[in-house]
């Protein structure tokens, strides 16, 4: 597999995750720098699981199996990655409505 195919990934990675954080959910507690660890927590976390569902989606096709179903079972995984990102370096995320 190329190293182009990790731009899928990456580049999908920050609006999705933007799109959760910014309008659904809101972090508490942790400093800034924390928060921004958790985010790259995360980040390392859904490229991971990307790439361990493409090495086992593999004989279904080298792009459906490799780059589209891991990419969207990603995507569906996301919310519950940032949470477990997040968790590890002390931060929570908890719904917006809940946080104010």
């Amino acid at each position: 597999m190329s190293w182009l195919v990790w731009v899928l990934p990456i580049g999908l990675f920050w609006p999705v995750a933007a799109i959760y954080l910014g309008g659904m959910r809101e972090l508490q507690g942790g400093g800034p720098v924390r928060q921004l660890i958790g985010l790259l927590v995360s980040l390392v976390a859904f490229l991971l699981l990307w790439w361990v569902l493409g090495r086992l989606l593999s004989p279904v096709g080298p792009v459906l199996g490799r780059v589209v179903i891991p990419t969207l079972l990603s995507v569906i995984a996301l919310p519950a990655l940032v949470m477990v990102g997040y968790r590890l370096v002390g931060v929570r995320v908890v719904h917006a409505a809940e946080a104010h």
